[in-house]
């Protein structure tokens, strides 16, 4: 006896069965190709079986381990800054002196007066002290990886959730996440490497521009993509995750443009001191708070990810095939997901 699908908005109204006793295995439509495979498996919600599963690690473990060797780095890095950083006075400043980087030295004299308030500016103390220049290339480049892999993940998840929801250019927005966060994170570490004094300084200029404009562009479109479906989560921990981003956004973008035209037109003379004007590196601190904010709260949007590996069974291609999987409550209850639909519209 032949059983149609009557369904007319349904793809079973394309298939014809043979029996409908839900034991007999000869009913089952074997898929030829994937496309036929997907069409038979259209509609059915795959059981990951993470309760079998024998690997379940959380993204955010490795995330964590990455984050505090970075921010590790970054503090320690400021810390012996500070300690080996040397002050020349006006004399000194003008007449020239000579300062020790690791086992090279240079010669430095400017006519730019020292700041009277000044402070000392944070990526300064990297370009002239040795052992915090290091630490800030391991706090910059060793987190590279996973800061894309989990923007791809962000980029998936919303994708995932919100599929029905999505436009062009949301989904425009979402696949530039993982672009611009390679290339922002790309060229501070290329700046980090290139120094002014030692290496080339209009490369580090041109680095840490395309930095600026990356980073800003990245910090908009994650937030404009994110905000745009925050109302559809009803979790404290998304809500408090969107409110960093867009304190940390609005902060970031209103004083980058600003500190960065003084830090590059402040490089195009020798560095001989660490301090800037307290303005300037009031903001500078402001904006490295707010950076280190946005990225952050990646932590509480990937806390749920995990990496699972289970068995075969619950792929939805187990082998071999045994009618026991299919019994209700079973532990291979979805073996395969175009056979259980099968089984499922015959036994209605």
């Amino acid at each position: 006896m032949a059983v149609v699908a009557s369904t007319s908005d349904d793809f079973y109204a394309n298939y014809a069965f043979e029996t409908s006793d839900p034991k007999n295995e000869n009913s089952i439509r074997v898929p030829r190709n994937t496309t036929e495979n997907r069409r038979l498996k259209y509609g059915h919600s795959e059981d990951d079986n993470s309760d079998i599963a024998y690997l379940n690690f959380p993204v955010i473990i490795p995330s964590l381990l990455f984050t505090i060797i970075s921010m590790g780095c970054f503090i320690g890095g400021i810390v012996t800054s500070l300690r080996t950083d040397y002050i020349p006075d006006e004399r000194e400043l003008i007449r020239g002196y000579v300062i020790e980087y690791g086992s090279s030295r240079f010669r430095c004299n400017s006519t730019i007066p020292f700041p009277t308030d000044g402070l000392p500016s944070i990526l300064n103390l990297f370009e002239l002290n040795v052992i915090g220049n290091v630490l800030f290339r391991y706090a910059v480049c060793i987190p590279i990886v996973i800061r894309v892999f989990n923007a791809i993940t962000i980029r998936n998840l919303l994708r995932h959730e919100y599929s029905t929801k999505f436009s062009s250019l949301h989904k425009v927005m979402a696949d530039s996440m993982p672009i611009f966060t390679f290339v922002e994170a790309f060229m501070m570490s290329l700046f980090s490497i290139v120094t002014v004094h030692e290496d080339f300084p209009e490369a580090n200029r041109f680095f840490k521009i395309v930095f600026a404009m990356s980073s800003v562009v990245n910090m908009l479109t994650t937030t404009t993509v994110m905000f745009a479906f925050s109302s559809n989560s009803e979790s404290k921990w998304d809500t408090t995750s969107m409110i960093m981003k867009l304190i940390s956004v609005v902060i970031y973008v209103y004083f980058m443009p600003q500190y960065i035209q003084y830090h590059q037109s402040s490089i195009t003379f020798p560095i001989c001191h660490s301090y800037m004007p307290q303005l300037f590196a009031l903001m500078e601190y402001v904006i490295i708070a707010a950076y280190a904010t946005f990225h952050l709260s990646f932590l509480i949007d990937i806390r749920n990810i995990s990496f699972i590996c289970f068995p075969r069974s619950a792929s939805g291609e187990c082998e071999p095939i045994d009618p026991t999987n299919f019994k209700k409550g079973a532990k291979y209850e979805h073996c395969r997901a175009f056979e259980y639909n099968q089984r499922r519209i015959m036994s209605l």
